[in-house]
């Protein structure tokens, strides 16, 4: 290939890969040039200069991600969508978004053909994740082309549990209806993941784009549901200042239409967008690590005040789980964005991680402690079971990572090595959330 092809393909790369826009391939194509332009002086051919140039420029990741910090005042530029004609290719790109997210809405109509209400129904709140996930699936299909066996898998979890939350008699009022809620969307979601990853749940890498590419999509999923819910405000405050009582047409058809679209926008926005949100990963860590540290270690200090009151209150240990879930996501954030090749050096964000699992690990041992007293009090229920399995689980993860961390630190350990802890403890919870949405609702008959 001649050597300006090889320049053209570069910046093919820089652009696509790295989301950098035309102006900044071209900023650092004139930077290529002026340093193959030194190298051809000291009597190396154009081939030879080009290849040394580029090994001295990085890969296309690192360039945008140092571009971004040079210009820092750029970067929410970067996530507009520009108004130039698309070509082709990202024509029919947006076309399918549209597409996919109005199924995802028209899906969340279907109880609604069946007179059932989203304000009357515990309906919409287990079959929530079974109104998106399939399309999301299907997306990722015509994106990556996984293999037919990861399909037939993603297609057989969604039916079975289609089958399961339709067919067991869920009742509003029961503990498995509000069990159910929460843990399928997060077990369609790692279905959701096996796809992405084409199936490769057993290697590194796969596992950890997945990783990064759920952060991204919370990151996403939050700024728009934060737009929706303005939106619908300030829509049910307009119609009702005109005498328009329109609030509950707003809620049934605009926005649930809207949150069940806005997952399929951010995975969307997650792929197009990718390198400049992952530059926002060390900046929502170096944000909330200190604050979740500074909140942890004032609440483990009243907990050994009142500790017989943490036994006594099973709303509190289940925000002592959700605690759990939240410092666990916060630190594989952070780590998914980490260059693991030259970010080698234990750092300060490092050590407050490390001190946020120690903290967060205490309080999971007293919360284990508080179930396991409930346990021998009042016996096994639905709740306290699930509670217990998540807690085991949650505290064998951050135990491994707190442990990584400290050999890390000691200089006896890298990176890798908890990126490979991690990917042995996802199918864990991929099996525990099967056994809370399948298993544990028929145990304990449907209570």
């Amino acid at each position: 290939m001649h050597v300006e092809q090889y320049i053209e393909a570069w910046k093919r790369e820089l652009t696509d890969k790295g989301g950098l826009s035309a102006a900044d391939a071209q900023e650092l194509e004139d930077h290529l040039r002026d340093e193959m332009t030194d190298l051809t002086k000291a009597d190396l051919s154009e081939d030879e200069a080009l290849l040394i140039a580029l090994r001295r420029m990085g890969e296309a990741d690192t360039l945008a991600s140092e571009l971004a910090i040079v210009h820092s005042d750029r970067l929410w530029k970067h996530l507009q969508i520009t108004d130039t004609p698309p070509n082709n290719a990202a024509g029919h790109e947006l076309l399918w978004v549209l597409v996919a997210a109005f199924t995802a809405a028209l899906l969340s109509k279907i109880p609604m053909l069946f007179g059932i209400s989203f304000s009357e129904s515990s309906v919409y709140g287990v079959n929530a994740g079974l109104f998106v996930i399939p399309v999301l699936i299907v997306g990722c299909y015509a994106l990556r082309r996984f293999p037919i066996n990861v399909a037939l898998f993603g297609g057989g979890m969604i039916l079975a549990a289609l089958a399961a939350v339709n067919l067991y008699p869920l009742t509003p009022e029961s503990n498995s209806t509000m069990l159910t809620a929460l843990h399928l969307p997060l077990l369609l979601w790692l279905v959701f993941g096996v796809a992405y990853t084409g199936g490769d749940w057993r290697s590194t890498r796969p596992v950890w784009d997945f990783i990064r590419f759920t952060g991204e999509f919370v990151v996403y999923a939050a700024i728009l549901g934060l737009g929706g819910i303005v939106f619908t405000g300030l829509t049910i405050t307009f119609f009702a200042a005109l005498g328009l009582p329109a609030e509950r047409f707003i809620i049934e058809y605009v926005a649930l239409s809207g949150l069940f679209a806005m997952p399929i926008v951010a995975a969307y926005l997650v792929e197009k967008k990718r390198s400049i949100i992952e530059n926002m990963a060390p900046v929502l860590a170096r944000v909330f690590i200190p604050l979740f540290l500074t909140m942890t270690i004032v609440f483990i200090g009243f907990m050994f005040i009142r500790l017989p009151a943490l036994y006594q209150d099973r709303d509190l240990l289940i925000a002592i789980d959700v605690l759990l879930m939240l410092v666990t996501g916060m630190c594989l954030y952070d780590l998914s964005a980490r260059d693991l090749d030259q970010d080698t050096d234990f750092t300060g964000i490092d050590l407050m991680s490390l001190a946020l699992i120690v903290s967060v690990l205490v309080i999971d041992v007293l919360a284990l402690s508080g179930i396991l007293s409930r346990l021998f009090q009042y016996g096994f229920s639905l709740n306290k079971t699930a509670a217990l399995g998540e807690n085991i689980l949650l505290l064998l993860n951050l135990g491994g990572l707190a442990y990584f961390y400290i050999r890390f630190a000691l200089g006896k350990a890298t990176r890798r090595c908890m990126q490979k802890w991690q990917v042995v403890c996802m199918p864990a919870y991929f099996v525990w959330l099967v056994v809370v949405v399948f298993i544990l609702p028929v145990l304990y008959k449907f209570i």
